[in-house]
């Protein structure tokens, strides 16, 4: 369980759970992994228009049918989507001649309607192969229901939306994979098969690590902050690519307070490996804690996408809205982690 209990023993669970019982009526919400809400695979994609950055033409999702498409929605109001959104666009220009061979058109389309200069110095470094539109009505957030930035839509040549997904360590892998879904070209669990390395033999020295790391969580859930430090420590100095070590090492020492050592800690376990979920809402609760609260919910409802199961990322979203003030947020979120918590403990 990736459950940092620390803080579910602390007094803001309590408080949590009375908010729960004054807004029970409050429905807490439910995150797909499909990253649109108002439609599915399936479905025909709606008739939307896009004006082009560069020369304000425009192209109408009506006009590409005949062609398998790609569309990236994106935006850039803050720093967090912006870095996201560049690294799905370089992902993206990696794969450009798998996509151009199969006839696949990629749009890079800002749903937000964020300025022009501001589009334009995301887009700078890129290769320019892939055309920049923007929504100008941002229809495109309704009628597509849009809930994470940036999502990819991949729609067959018929107009029918295949599939949709959000962006990831694996995301170039991934974009790939569901293009040969929809072509017909590999089944979906040969993708995912491809897209999960096979386990191998780990080696004494793994062995020893994982066990200080076990021994760690153990230490966390009994409370024994110094103890847990110690045994991740030791983890560290036999191997300090050990993601899982430095996020929870990470997590500690933001939950002591020590904020410096916190982020030298997480960074270096979102170096190893950006998908550690432990790790991602530490860094989010540091977001939180140096100003940037609207920055934090965002990264959270990121993680939400592909993790909408897990109490720990309800709760620190319900922590945050609850410090804004945005009490009926807090409570749903909080009634969400306090429902799943109480699955898993009743599964164990």
């Amino acid at each position: 369980m990736d459950i940092q209990w620390g803080q579910w023993s602390s007094g803001r669970l309590f408080f949590g759970i009375i908010i729960v019982g004054l807004f029970f009526m409050c429905s807490a919400s439910q995150a797909s992994s499909f990253p649109f809400r108002t439609v599915s695979p399936g479905d025909p994609i709606p008739s939307l228009t896009f004006t082009a950055v560069a020369d304000g033409k425009t192209v109408t999702t009506d006009s590409l049918k005949g062609n398998p498409a790609a569309y990236i929605f994106w935006g850039a109001d803050i720093e967090t989507k912006k870095d996201r959104s560049l690294k799905a666009f370089n992902d993206t220009e990696k794969i450009l001649p798998f996509l151009e061979e199969r006839k696949v058109k990629v749009l890079l389309v800002n749903a937000q309607g964020d300025p022009k200069d501001v589009m334009e110095s995301v887009v700078s470094g890129l290769s320019g192969k892939m055309p920049v539109y923007t929504d100008d009505s941002q229809k495109a957030y309704g009628d597509l229901g849009i809930f994470i930035v940036p999502s990819v839509m991949l729609v067959d040549k018929d107009g029918k939306i295949v599939a949709g997904l959000g962006y990831s360590h694996d995301f170039s892998d991934r974009l790939k994979g569901e293009v040969q879904v929809m072509l017909g070209e590999k089944s979906r669990a040969d993708m995912e098969k491809d897209l999960r390395p096979e386990m191998v033999e780990k080696s004494k020295e793994e062995k020893q690590t994982t066990r200080h790391l076990n021994t760690a969580m153990v230490m966390m859930k009994r409370g024994q902050t110094d103890s847990a430090i110690s045994e991740l420590k030791k983890a560290l100095e036999i191997d300090p690519q050990m993601a899982e070590a430095q996020g929870q090492l990470g997590c500690l020492y933001l939950d002591k307070g020590q904020l410096d050592e916190a982020k030298k800690a997480l960074d270096a376990s979102y170096e190893i490996d950006p998908d550690y979920l432990p790790a991602n809402i530490c860094d989010a609760r540091v977001r939180a804690e140096e100003g940037s609260p609207d920055e934090a919910v965002e990264d959270l409802k990121a993680l939400l996408f592909r993790n909408a199961r897990n109490p720990d990322l309800h709760y620190t979203l319900g922590t945050i809205y609850e410090k804004q003030e945005k009490f009926t947020e807090a409570a749903a979120e909080y009634r969400k982690a306090f429902e799943l918590i109480n699955k898993q403990v009743e599964f164990e």
